[in-house]
């Protein structure tokens, strides 16, 4: 048996301007957004599609443009809902706050614009290792795959794995966890459910109050979930309900606890709940589990500077905000039952450049939920909508970090007029 390869014995087969780690949603924005501004973009992803949560963990949603008619989120991400929605795919909610579909429609339409762009996407790939010099550069890192180890190199990385794994591979630093005890919060594994009768289904409401009339063995004190439109007489719901405590995400062994918790939650919701107290669900079935186990936390990288609650809910802005975000006060019990949003917010909150630039490194930005947050700000900054935002501004300053040579010095103000006035041709 051969020994593990020394560097400089892993062949490398791609050089880009700009690697993306991570295909979700904030991942997709950044590569567009690079891609539009001329530059050489490749994506690695570790699951078989691409689109993260909405597609892989068959969530069918982006959440947090709006609320209560107050806009958060536009740029890339309202044009990519509003593309999907102007083909009559997509179900808009809430008065425009979240785009409900199929989440292979979600993956279609990224392959469409990838596509466009000639994005160099790799799927089945994992993130192995980063080759970091002592300058703070990232030089190249080390991938997995069916033809074995790889080494990519690049002049720009941007982190869209959403547990931060580039940047903690790299030696940034990290938070993780409440204070009190390090806890992060509850990881959910979405679920479909067929075979429903819709016309004998009681009402979302009534079937929440039908929930919410007992103790449940599931930790969460409301039900959740939503129709996957593959057409006006779709019956099958993703069910949002599972909840594992004392979650672990940043372990196989963590993950694997995870996915089993759930599942047999799910079998108790079928078995035990839906078929059994609600009207319409008395043949339904579990059509099939999420490939993805959902994550709401786990590292958050620090950065140049850490957004707190106290800017959420005071809804602050900032002269370097490159994003905004609007979703509520939304802390998953790490240990006990989620009783829902804790505190909705009216006014929207900017986020900082310096929140996705890591300390410490030179040439990494972050486009995902990971970015330097507390664990009450993440709960609400973690939203599908405001990392897609976060992605855009990553990808608009990736030409500009380059040139300057350090992601920590570039003109903000510049950045910030580029995000505002920028068009995506992908969408013409």
């Amino acid at each position: 048996m051969k020994g593990f390869p020394a560097l400089s014995e892993i062949p490398c087969e791609n050089d880009y301007d700009v690697l993306v780690c991570g295909s979700g949603m904030g991942g997709i924005a950044a590569s567009c957004a690079a891609s539009e501004a001329g530059l050489r973009v490749g994506v690695i992803e570790y699951f078989g599609e691409l689109g993260g949560i909405p597609v892989n963990g068959a969530l069918g949603s982006i959440s947090g443009f709006s609320r209560q008619g107050v806009v958060a989120v536009a740029g890339f991400a309202r044009q990519f809902a509003d593309k999907i929605n102007a083909r009559g795919k997509a179900l808009v909610q809430n008065g425009g706050q979240n785009i409900n579909l199929a989440p292979t429609e979600i993956g279609d339409f990224i392959w469409e614009l990838l596509d466009f762009y000639r994005i160099d996407a790799l799927l089945y790939t994992r993130l192995v290792a980063a080759v970091t010099d002592d300058d703070g550069y990232i030089t190249e890192v080390v991938t997995s795959g069916k033809e074995g180890l790889r080494r990519i190199k690049a002049k720009l990385f941007i982190d869209a794995t959403g547990d931060g794994d580039l940047a903690a591979m790299a030696g940034a630093p990290f938070a993780y966890g409440r204070e009190s005890d390090g806890k992060v919060q509850s990881a959910t594994l979405i679920f479909i459910l067929g075979g429903i009768d819709r016309e004998k289904m009681p009402s979302y409401m009534d079937i929440r109050q039908v929930w919410k009339s007992k103790e449940r063995p599931v930790p969460i004190n409301h039900s959740v979930f939503q129709f996957v439109p593959h057409n006006e007489n779709s019956n099958e719901i993703a069910v949002n309900m599972t909840h594992a405590l004392n979650a672990d995400p940043l372990s196989a062994r963590g993950l694997t606890m995870i996915r089993r918790e759930c599942m047999k939650q799910a079998h108790y919701l079928v078995e035990e709940f839906f078929r059994k107290e609600i009207p319409g669900f008395e043949k339904a079935w579990i059509s099939r589990f999420a490939p993805q186990v959902g994550i709401r936390e786990s590292r958050r990288i620090l950065g140049d500077y850490l957004l707190t609650g106290d800017d959420v809910v005071s809804a602050r802005r900032f002269d370097d905000g490159i994003a905004c975000g609007i979703w509520g006060i939304d802390v998953h019990d790490p240990a006990g039952v989620h009783t829902g949003i804790s505190r909705n917010l009216e006014k929207s909150y900017g986020i900082p450049y310096r929140a996705i630039t890591p300390k410490s490194l030179k040439n990494l930005l972050m486009a995902c939920r990971a970015i330097s947050a507390d664990h009450i700000a993440i709960s609400s900054s973690r939203i599908n909508a405001t990392c897609m935002a976060v992605g855009e501004a990553a990808g608009c300053a990736a030409p500009m970090a380059i040139a300057s040579g350090d992601v920590h010095h570039i003109d903000v103000a510049e950045l910030k007029r580029k995000i505002e006035n920028m068009q995506y041709h992908c969408f013409k």
